[in-house]
């Protein structure tokens, strides 16, 4: 667990002024999401979308947001959005474009977890297809308008992706694309999501390679307490009495555990100058490199061999175009 006297960055005092900035959360009505959305809409951004699956998930999610500021129903905005469904992630892309001309950060943050065998409505691996397809087209589809932002004069443009030290756990040929069209049901439900989470960090490896304009990064959270488990949970019920009460004890809270990724939207990038925020200097935090891989807070390093390799991250990122084209996008 963190502390803000112990870590290298507090979000209250060590992220400047976001005015003028445009965001994008994916999965912002509850855990991770809707507490980074928090720390961010403190600091004065024009627009932060909220994601989620329904309005009454933003409804929902908007009591808390404005308890804790209380004009968010002036710059959060709802956009629906559901990762398993490609349809539903290019009909948000589109939406999103035709109210903006500019987005300064994309925080694919949205993400299952422990989910039992299943497919994406377009058939693929239920936790592959929402964790990385889903969020892959979404990254696709807004790019035009990154790069875009990215072309102005002092742009500061930031994509982060949520990934997990689980990606440890993905098959030993990295990913397996043939498998990724299956449930994968002759596979554990850890080896399922690591694959999504080591695509999570392949596909920011050519990210970084293929548009080095934009500041490109993976985050791990740590082990916090979201409702990411739930599903195990339920379906795995002797596990939940053993797990849910030193969990409890041992997993960070929410609120802190989204300061790697808010860290890693904020905070200098390697090479550029040091800004003062509002005439005041800041405290120097450390800076975020494009196409790291980051655990809380602001460590960089611990992936895989697999999640260095940039030949697995090119054919990771040829197969997931493949595919989208051959879906219709």
């Amino acid at each position: 667990m963190f502390s803000s006297s112990a870590a290298p960055f507090d979000p209250e005092t060590d992220i400047p002024s976001l005015k003028d900035k445009v965001i994008v959360i994916t999965g912002s009505n509850g855990g991770l999401g809707y507490e980074a959305l928090i720390i961010l809409g403190k600091h004065s951004p024009t627009k932060i979308y909220l994601c989620a699956r329904s309005k009454e998930k933003y409804e929902k999610a908007m009591e808390g947001i404005s308890a804790a500021i209380p004009n968010a129903a002036e710059f959060v905005k709802y956009r629906e959005l559901d990762l398993a469904s490609l349809s539903s992630v290019q009909k948000a892309a589109n939406a999103f474009l035709a109210e903006n001309d500019r987005l300064d950060i994309l925080m694919n943050n949205a993400g299952i977890m422990a989910q039992p065998p299943g497919l994406t409505k377009d058939g693929f691996e239920i936790q592959f297809g929402t964790n990385h397809m889903g969020h892959a087209l979404f990254t696709k589809l807004l790019l035009p308008v990154l790069t875009k932002t990215a072309a102005e004069p002092n742009s500061d443009v930031r994509i982060v992706n949520l990934t997990s030290d689980v990606h440890m756990l993905a098959p030993k040929a990295g990913f397996l694309p043939g498998e990724c069209l299956t449930d994968m049901s002759t596979y554990s439900t850890w080896t399922r999501y690591g694959q999504s989470k080591l695509a999570n960090i392949l596909f920011t490896t050519e990210l970084t390679r293929r548009y080095p304009s934009i500041t490109s990064v993976t985050t791990h959270p740590g082990g916090v307490a979201t409702n990411l488990l739930d599903s195990f949970k339920s379906n795995y019920p002797y596990i939940k009495m053993v797990v849910n009460p030193f969990w409890k004890l041992l997993a960070t809270p929410a609120s802190i555990g989204a300061w790697n990724q808010t860290w890693a939207a904020t905070a200098p990038v390697e090479g550029k100058a040091w800004t003062k925020s509002e005439g005041k200097e800041r405290r120097k935090v450390p800076e975020v490199r494009n196409g790291a891989y980051y655990t809380p807070v602001a460590k960089e390093g611990g992936q895989t061999k697999l999640a260095k390799d940039p030949e697995l991250a090119r054919q990771l990122w040829e197969w997931t175009e493949e595919q989208l084209r051959e879906n219709g996008y």
